[in-house]
């Protein structure tokens, strides 16, 4: 060794110490190993990761011993560099040390220690080891498989500094149903990581604890829409009629999908105090709304949806105005003579000067079904786009006399 090299060694600056250290790989042998302790203990975790890189190229015995000692570094970053160095060793004298360093406090150094134990072909003697190895692997959802040992592994993991942690383990809690994962979850509904919300809330939602029900309606109301969006899908999966009042101001969310879910749930309720605030979707920007907003109004069974849903039969999309018509069907199988279907009959006249021709054409039947009760139905006279008929044909608009005529 130079004397310039000691003096770097011993330099105030730590990048100057780590060079020194980095020089050392070169001609590292038993009289450089005086430095290299000296760098374990060095103030700076850099110095103490290169002396590391340096000891794994030597890779004596006493290299070994030395680097298995670094595992218990103050230092995450330290403690990760000496768990890959072991895996890269292939050195089985550490295994029992790496397999503690699942334990660690800090995400890096569990995937290190995860990493080497299964290169060093490592089986895990428990389900907790098992479910740990897997968890640092990346595979939280793996985890499961390893009996009730996974479930403290997991909760554990919903309480790592790490967003990404927190997120794969609530996933994985989906799958898993006792009890000791309940609060721990919870807990994560509220999480300050919006995605962690979102997975613990989907993982909620397949329980029926009271808990679990505030807290996707307490989720609701959450300031993203992703959770917003995950509570509603979840709570619409339940089955009591009590939570219908917590979806009727959903009803009227920016988000189509947060509509629909309410309406999914709504829409199980035979409850015909529900059909006023479902009304107006029949006339939502989106046609997926406007199709389950019939289809609910239809199952709730009040006939004051009638007038709504005959304006529905012209819609744009086939499958609204064919889901109008099988909710027309449920209300009233004589609805073409009903007094709520000719209250419809000057909107549907109204319509006339500003809607496409070939719904024009539509607009025509239907009001002349109205008129005239007796013809086939709906299903059997769809809108003849490409043809028109002869009183509204394409790029032309309903004349005075033709309204008149109905």
């Amino acid at each position: 060794m130079t004397w310039w090299h000691s003096i770097q060694l011993k330099s105030k600056k730590p990048e100057n110490r780590v060079k020194a250290i980095e020089r050392l790989a070169e001609t590292a042998n038993e009289e450089s190993m005086p430095q290299l302790l000296d760098a374990l203990k060095d103030a700076d975790p850099q110095v103490r990761c290169a002396a590391i890189k340096v000891l794994e190229k030597m890779a004596g015995e006493q290299s070994v011993d030395l680097i298995t000692s670094a595992l218990h570094d103050p230092s995450e970053e330290v403690r990760a560099a000496a768990a890959g160095s072991l895996g890269r060793l292939r050195s089985t004298r550490a295994i029992g040390y790496l397999s503690r360093s699942l334990h660690d406090e800090h995400p890096s150094v569990r995937t290190a220690a995860a990493i080497a134990l299964r290169a060093l072909g490592w089986r895990p003697d428990s389900s907790e080891d098992q479910a740990l190895l897997d968890i640092a692997s990346g595979h939280a959802q793996a985890a499961v498989f390893a009996g009730e040992g996974a479930v403290s592994a997991l909760v554990s993991e919903l309480g790592d500094d790490t967003s990404s942690f927190r997120r794969e383990a609530a996933e994985a809690l989906e799958h898993v149903e006792e009890e000791e994962a309940l609060a721990p979850l919870l807990k994560a509904a509220r999480d300050k990581d919006p995605s962690v919300r979102v997975s613990a809330i989907h993982s909620l939602g397949k329980r029926n604890d009271i808990e679990v029900i505030d807290a996707l309606i307490e989720a609701l109301d959450d300031k993203q829409t992703i959770v917003q969006l995950a509570a509603a899908q979840e709570l619409s999966r339940q089955l009591d009629p009590a939570l219908a009042p917590a979806f009727i101001p959903v009803l009227k969310h920016p988000h189509f999908e947060i509509r629909l879910s309410a309406l999914q749930f709504l829409g199980r309720i035979c409850d015909p105090d529900l059909a006023p605030p479902i009304l107006p979707l029949l006339s939502d920007s989106d046609c997926d709304v406007r199709h389950s907003a019939a289809q609910a109004l239809g199952t709730i069974g009040n006939p004051i949806a009638i007038e709504a849903l005959v304006l529905a039969l012209t819609d744009e999309e086939s499958r609204v105005r064919t889901a109008a018509e099988v909710a027309l069907n449920k209300l009233d199988k004589d609805w073409v003579r009903s007094e709520s279907a000719k209250k419809a009959v000057p909107k549907l006249k109204e319509s006339l000067g500003h809607r496409p021709s070939w719904v024009r054409s539509f607009v025509l039947q239907l009001l002349d079904r109205i008129t005239h009760p007796d013809q086939p139905s709906l299903t059997s006279a769809e809108p003849r786009k490409a043809t028109g008929l002869q009183m509204a044909s394409e790029g032309s608009t309903a004349t005075s006399s033709e309204l008149m005529s109905l």
